[in-house]
């Protein structure tokens, strides 16, 4: 830990910072018992204060967005993690429920796990992903109108394929190589967005929800396909031979031929794109799409382990930069577990009793601590991460620490 932090020291200007960002990765590591609230990272990790980390989160003067540049070039220029031109960028957006108005970003707004409309906080985020690995890029903080004094002519406030666009340009900066950009359908029917990405050469693969009069033509209704993505041509837009194709992935042929009024994202799905008949069929049209089912794969550990949504602060900086320690956390557990960089474990001395706290940073070792696991991406060993864990096996009944 100690080493990767290492390569950000120069982001702070005081030591106090340094330790607390230590600090705060240990906390967001180790296994998920309680919140990952400030007063738990600091009860957790050895000489951990409350007040510093709450100022190292609110107060200091570090920026989140270099922090966030600087990990992801460390990330671009590992010789075996790093990215290619095969991946795609994935654009999305999360939403937590959150009580009160106290937090500044709060309001009233579609939160997509709930599947309804409810007081949260919605971010917008890029990811990058090939089908093997997958690493958060950006994150951009929506604002909501409501919460805006001129509402949505205030000049705070962004649309989220907006912030989207801000997250692409952000991505090509850094020099992160990407075949298309994926997204869903409320980037896919932005036309902004996508006016902005053709005029930058940007190729895409972007949702449509259905609409009427979109079909796709089956040979022979009486046995179609069990599964077709297939072209097709709607008005002067969409078209293999037009600038833009539509392509439709269905499960049922039948019922997209009879009554499109009928279908469901479970079944179907239509995806507008740039790519070339030539640069890829109807089919690896459909598997680039499916790509973006990997950032799935990132919001369960950040969230469930890692701690996206245990902001204890209530400042749009101060949560921006506990999401970036987030990513911070998930990026060390994928580049530590390289095979070429695995740290050897130290061997485990006697401690105190269980529920007692580690006396000293420099003993964080030892075995794979019970109970739930370390938040780890998928392709990575859960073995690497485990030497931060400092306490022992319980022997009675009590809880582990």
């Amino acid at each position: 830990m100690d080493r990767f932090c290492g390569d950000f020291d120069d982001l702070f200007c005081r030591v106090a910072e340094r330790t607390a960002l230590r600090h705060y990765l240990i906390g967001l590591l180790l296994p998920r018992e309680r919140n990952k609230t400030l007063t738990e990272l600091a009860a957790l990790v050895p000489g951990a204060d409350r007040q510093r980390l709450h100022h190292f989160l609110h107060d200091a003067p570090w920026d989140p967005d270099a922090l966030g540049a600087r990990r992801v070039d460390l990330w671009c220029r590992h010789p075996e993690l790093g990215p290619h031109g095969n991946g795609v960028l994935i654009i999305d957006e999360t939403g937590d429920r959150k009580r009160g108005h106290g937090i500044v970003l709060a309001a009233q707004q579609y939160i997509g796990k709930l599947g309804r409309t409810a007081n949260g906080v919605v971010a917008v985020t890029s990811h990058w992903a090939d089908g093997t690995r997958h690493v958060p890029l950006g994150v951009r903080p929506y604002r909501p109108a409501s919460r805006l004094p001129a509402g949505k002519a205030d000049p705070a406030f962004a649309t989220k394929p907006e912030l989207a666009w801000e997250l692409i340009e952000q991505a090509r900066a850094g020099g992160v190589p990407f075949r298309a950009v994926v997204a869903d359908c409320v980037y896919g029917e932005n036309p902004t967005l996508e006016g902005r990405l053709r005029a930058a050469r940007i190729r895409y693969v972007l949702a449509l929800r259905p609409r009427h009069g979109t079909w796709q033509v089956v040979a022979d209704p009486a046995h179609p396909p069990a599964f077709t993505p297939a072209e097709l041509e709607l008005g002067p837009c969409y078209g293999p031979t037009r600038g833009t194709r539509l392509i439709a992935a269905t499960a049922d042929p039948t019922v997209l031929t009879a009554d499109s009024t009928v279908l469901t994202a479970d079944s179907t799905w239509f995806m507008a794109t740039s790519l070339s008949v030539a640069e890829a069929d109807a089919a690896e049209v459909y598997r680039i799409y499916r790509l973006r089912d990997w950032i799935e794969h990132y919001y369960k550990p950040v969230k469930h382990e890692l701690g996206w949504a245990d902001f204890q602060v209530r400042s749009e900086q101060a949560i921006v930069r506990h999401w970036q320690l987030v990513m911070l956390a998930f990026t060390f557990s994928l580049l530590t577990a390289s095979p070429s960089d695995h740290a050897q474990e130290t061997p485990r001395e006697d401690r105190g009793a269980a529920g007692e706290k580690s006396t000293a940073p420099h003993r964080l070792a030892g075995h794979t601590a019970t109970g739930p696991r370390l938040a780890v991406p998928l392709g990575a060993s859960a073995a690497v991460p485990a030497p931060l864990v400092d306490r022992p096996t319980p022997t009675g009944t009590g809880s582990p620490a």
